[in-house]
């Protein structure tokens, strides 16, 4: 199950577990079946299906067993004159030839000629081989038993408009054969190129590897788990540039998502990604006398100023976010309720809010206003029983050693896990065979796309919050990772990078690292010697030896069933239910 897309080009696409494909918020446009040397077997309604990442290791992969082999299905998506179009590619891997049939879903007056599927006059699909036969019905029942029989339009009928709402297009697929098609949902423009003119499956994936390797990179032993961050970086790419009212960022998560995501994707490296959608938030963020801006948005946004000013602060790029962040504060401030609040409600988000605020107007000089702030603080916190939850993703947020076990248990219970699970394996297992979290609403959840990405990075680069600027270098270590070697780079901290590997030398572990940094700055292990602290911006240490697990288990667990997740609205909802 996944979302793709691309970046600030047309609609996101969703990819189900059997391969139906359809915009995001709308039901799938597009199925798929193989007559086979025994039965048609159409791929919704099958059983012996799997679906992974492809060989390219970014496309998604769904395979549909049939006597001798696997049909396969390889999807991904590209742009076409400033729009999104579904490359896909099925192929043949059994000895058998096979019929292939594309069923599409849509009224209007459906046409085909050559390679061509067109829906009132405009191009819906374009195949690398002719179309050889075209069925249409009023119902996919119907259009099913069609295709099942085998009954074929009349000579006549063939290159003639028939209107319907369900169209089955068949192409024949021999042994070892692949047809390739280009697919899009919207009608952008009248155009649909053919998919030969098109970038590869593997040409695609290249481009995202690039893309990617310009932000933070990390090398791990674990296939799944630079599968699910992988995933999880070119998710909210993705959606980086999608409309703020789209439904990538309204459908079926807390309506503070793009501020989560924001900062997840500046830690990530991807400050340009964040400093757009940033600015596009407190743009949209305006105070009406008619629909003020809810103060829990507010909070969080005024949180993911902060974060990126701290990374980025006296350089250009957090110029235009602090400008905007500091009008953001009164907003924030008019929209405190005046009333005592129930005692009963978690409002740890206008504490995020509000100490977020005070680091901002620090750093934008108004020295004034942050005395004023502060002697209010106290007066605002008493009055509305402003103590966190345990769970609350605010106190986590807050989290003063940066930990990042309170995010990874925050995860858990979002996707409809454990509470009390907060280690970074007990979240890989929540994740899909392609990489993905899913959720209640959602094929690939953006939501906990931009949690994981925040709790990862605290898992290998903390910064503690401490009375001078301090980095933790692989914060997180524990007995599991004995013996396995990791290697970050580029990993943004304040107004700087940092870099580093872990090797082993039997049982002890080596740390080299190296940061470029404006700043004094003092980097720990707490994870490998709680006691050890250096300043040098560049070096090599070490540690005592490590003792490993008394039991040998991976670092990553075999996947586990979880429960159905619950929909999750806004924190402060939940807490009236």
């Amino acid at each position: 199950m996944a979302e793709v897309g691309s970046i600030g080009a047309g609609d996101v696409h969703e990819i189900s577990p059997n391969g139906q494909i359809g915009s995001l918020g709308f039901p799938p446009m597009l199925h798929w079946g193989v007559r086979a040397d025994d039965r048609w077997h159409i791929a919704k309604d099958e059983r012996a299906i799997r679906q992974g990442i492809a060989g390219d290791e970014v496309s998604i992969e769904t395979r549909l067993r049939v006597p001798g082999g696997d049909i396969v299905h390889r999807a991904n998506s590209t742009t076409y004159k400033n729009s999104s179009v579904v490359i896909v590619e099925i192929e043949n891997q059994t000895p058998l030839p096979v019929a292939l049939a594309l069923f599409i879903t849509g009224e209007g007056s459906w046409k085909y000629e050559g390679n061509i599927l067109a829906r009132n006059q405009i191009p819906v699909l374009s195949a690398s081989n002719p179309i050889s036969n075209f069925l249409v019905a009023s119902s996919q029942v119907d259009l099913h038993d069609l295709v099942k029989l085998e009954e074929n339009q009349t000579g006549e009928e063939r290159f003639a408009a028939t209107e319907g709402s369900h169209v089955a297009t068949i192409f024949p697929l021999s042994h070892t054969s692949t047809l390739r098609f280009a697919f899009r949902s919207g009608t952008a423009h009248d155009s649909l190129p053919s998919p030969v003119d098109l970038p590869s499956l593997e040409g695609i994936a290249n481009g995202w590897n690039v893309h990617l390797n310009h932000g933070s990179t990390v090398s791990f032993e674990d296939e799944r788990l630079e599968r699910v961050l992988f995933s999880a970086r070119r998710h909210l790419l993705v959606g980086s540039q999608q409309g703020l009212n789209s439904p990538y960022w309204r459908k079926g998560v807390p309506p503070f998502t793009p501020a989560i995501a924001a900062v997840s994707m500046c830690l990530w490296g991807h400050s340009d990604a964040s400093k757009h959608l940033l600015i596009r938030l407190l743009e949209d963020t305006q105070m009406s006398a008619f629909q003020p801006p809810e103060s829990e948005d507010i909070s969080y946004l005024l949180w993911a100023c902060n974060q990126f000013i701290s990374l980025y602060e006296n350089t250009e790029a957090s110029e235009p976010i602090l400008a905007r962040a500091v009008e953001q504060i009164g907003n924030l401030i008019r929209s405190i309720p005046r009333w005592r609040i129930r005692r009963r409600a978690d409002y740890s988000f206008l504490r995020l809010g509000l100490e977020s605020s005070i680091r901002i107007l620090r750093v934008a000089g108004k020295s004034e206003e942050v005395l004023q702030l502060e002697a209010a603080l106290p007066k605002i916190y008493r009055k509305n029983f402003m103590t966190a939850r345990d769970d609350s993703l605010p106190k986590a947020l807050l989290n003063k050693s940066q930990s990042a076990d309170p995010l990874f248990r925050y995860l858990s219970a979002y996707l409809g896990g454990i509470q009390s699970s907060g280690a970074l394996d007990k979240s890989i297992v929540m994740s899909e065979t392609t990489g993905s979290f899913s959720s209640a609403e959602r094929l690939q959840d953006p939501f906990a796309s931009a949690i994981f990405l925040l709790a990862l990075r605290r898992y290998l680069v903390g910064q503690p919050i401490r009375n001078s600027p301090t980095v933790a270098l692989f914060p997180s270590y524990n007995s599991k990772w004995f013996n396995t070697s990791l290697e970050v780079s580029n990993m943004p901290i304040a107004n700087g990078e940092i870099g580093y590997a872990v090797r082993w030398h039997g049982d002890r572990p080596a740390l080299l690292w190296e940061g470029t940094t404006n700043s004094q700055v003092h980097y720990i292990a707490p994870g490998l010697d709680p006691d050890w602290e250096n300043s040098e911006n560049r070096g090599e240490w070490l540690f005592p030896k490590q003792e490993p697990q008394e039991t040998a288990i991976p670092l990553i667990s075999p996947s586990i069933p979880k429960s159905t997740p619950q929909p999750i609205e806004s924190e402060a909802e939940d807490n009236f239910s």
